[in-house]
């Protein structure tokens, strides 16, 4: 099935119901399905057809999600660009992907102008929301539209047929494409349907940027019917307010967010009891954190791990397990775990030698699953090596325990030498994030002529709270052995963060390693 498939489930099920909400509208599944129908026409006559990749900016926008639907409905590749990435970041995916039209919100026009003259590929611009530069926009191609079915293609859609090209985070360097069938998003929402078990139509809060993972979890809910609410911006304050004031009982944020809900001065000002599930991803949470959450917002906290390379449950920790951790002293250990394998994936911990490694065993984690990439986009070396012994390599050091819940070590590239020995700095920031004064840190390796590479904490303190080093150094000596005890500590007033709110340790790295061979 298609994507759109999908959201005509939902529209079949509530036509009058909301689908889509912002700020400034609210757009129910009919009229949300008659301007799916409307755009697809649109954009058939602008020469735009099945399997021609169309890229979209827009901000957090009820309009800007039917336009990527209508996108589905005409069986074009949907091209995601972030506006929270740079003009030269959007510029490179475009060069990337080669997309024939640029869809883009007026927030982005003075961009978008520069970005068609600039493209290789790009043939020209269409503003989503408003005519632009005497053009028509979007909404004027389809005024008088009647919103008439588009008739459905004359056979199945082929299920490896892609419908999207996403990008890797480059929290490491360049992005690369990824492309995603139909086939990878139909099982993501088969997934999220028994993860979730919704009987009832939820209401889920979309906060975190909808090109990213927070906008994949939007089909699983169209399927019973259910509302997207969108936000711009992920303000603590106003996501608070709407988990109240909208019934939200589904939502998933980036740790960063949650951390600065759970320092927020009104943090349990509000009603939260309808959620459901209160997701994470992006990045671990310390149990510390965790702890924290549950009390405040109550027992709602799941995390799921993905990639951009894998759509999107890789594994999943759901209420009841981090209900129980928290409750018995004998599974507190979970509360460090990304959880059990998703419903359709399978998972293995794997050594250097490409041999499977048992329990307990650290190595890299690896993954089987239709809802891994076929290959990055026109990059065969990349392809084979993220493929190497038949499985999607994550590039995540990871363990399983007996009772098959994977915990997250580090990132593989990140692990430190010192002195002779492996440190895995994630183990140590969880740690740290257990300090009530830490907002948020990261841990990397250093130059240092004695030890090779000395264990640093850049960190980040919680709003009016006051640290200094040697008390830090004695709090965590207290909770860390030697060896994985920061040597080096400083004090950041923010930390460098991708577009989806992820650390860049790399961009941290640089600052230390200038003018030295090495910088792991």
């Amino acid at each position: 099935m298609r994507v759109i498939d999908l959201f005509d489930r939902g529209a079949m099920l509530a036509p009058d119901a909301p689908c889509l909400k912002d700020d400034e509208r609210t757009i129910s599944y009919r009229e949300a399905r008659k301007a799916t129908h409307a755009i697809a026409r649109a954009l058939n006559r602008l020469g735009i057809g099945p399997g021609d990749r169309v890229a979209v900016i827009t901000p957090n926008d009820a309009w800007g999600y039917v336009a990527c639907l209508g996108l589905g409905r005409a069986e074009a590749v949907w091209v995601p660009l972030n506006p929270r990435s740079t003009f030269e970041e959007n510029l490179g995916n475009l060069d990337l992907t080669g997309p024939k039209l640029l869809i883009y919100h007026s927030d982005h026009a003075e961009e978008a102008a520069e970005w068609v003259a600039r493209s290789k590929t790009v043939a020209a611009g269409l503003c989503l929301d408003r005519d632009d530069a005497g053009r028509p926009g979007l909404r004027s191609l389809i005024e008088g539209d009647d919103g008439a079915p588009v008739p459905p293609p004359a056979e199945m859609t082929d299920r490896d047929t892609l419908y999207r090209l996403n990008f890797t985070g480059g929290t490491t360097g360049r992005p690369k494409g990824v492309p995603h069938s139909y086939l990878a998003h139909e099982i993501n929402a088969a997934a999220y349907a028994i993860l979730w078990g919704a009987q009832t139509p939820q209401r889920y809060l979309l906060a975190a940027p909808m090109t990213h993972a927070a906008g994949g979890l939007a089909p699983p809910v169209f399927l019973l019917g259910g509302m997207v609410r969108l936000l711009r911006k992920a303000d603590p304050e106003r996501i608070m307010e709407l988990i109240e004031a909208d019934g939200i009982t589904d939502l998933m944020l980036p740790p960063t967010v949650i951390y600065a809900m759970l320092d927020h001065p009104r943090a349990r000002d509000f009603d939260y009891s309808t959620l459901r599930h209160f997701m994470f991803a992006a990045a671990p949470m310390s149990p510390d954190k965790i702890r924290r959450a549950i009390d405040i917002f109550g027992p709602c906290f799941a995390q799921f791990y993905a990639q951009s390379e894998v759509a999107m449950s890789i594994t999943w920790m759901g209420p009841k397990d981090y209900a129980d951790a928290a409750a018995d002293p004998a599974l507190a250990h979970r509360l460090a775990s990304a959880g059990r394998p998703g419903p359709f994936t399978q998972l293995a911990i794997m050594g250097e030698d490409g041999a499977l490694l048992g329990d307990d065993e650290v190595g890299e984690i690896v993954v089987r699953s239709n809802q891994v990439m076929a290959g990055y986009l026109n990059n065969p070396e990349a392809t084979a090596e993220t493929f190497a012994h038949g499985w999607h390599h994550t590039g995540d050091l990871g363990r399983r325990d007996a009772d098959g819940y994977y915990y997250l070590v580090d990132r593989k590239r990140d692990m430190v030498i010192s002195g002779g020995f492996n440190i895995y700095p994630g183990e140590v920031e969880r740690v740290l994030l257990g300090h009530p004064a830490i907002q948020d840190c990261a841990v990397i390796g250093t130059p240092d002529d004695r030890w090779g590479e000395a264990l640093t904490a850049v960190v980040q303190l919680s709003p009016g709270a006051s640290l200094d080093a040697e008390a830090l150094r004695i709090w965590a000596r207290e909770r860390l052995s030697g060896v994985n005890t920061p040597k080096r500590y400083e004090f950041w007033e923010d930390l460098p963060r991708s577009p989806v709110g992820k650390v860049l340790k790399r961009v941290i790295r640089e600052g230390f390693w200038q003018g030295r061979d090495r910088a792991i």
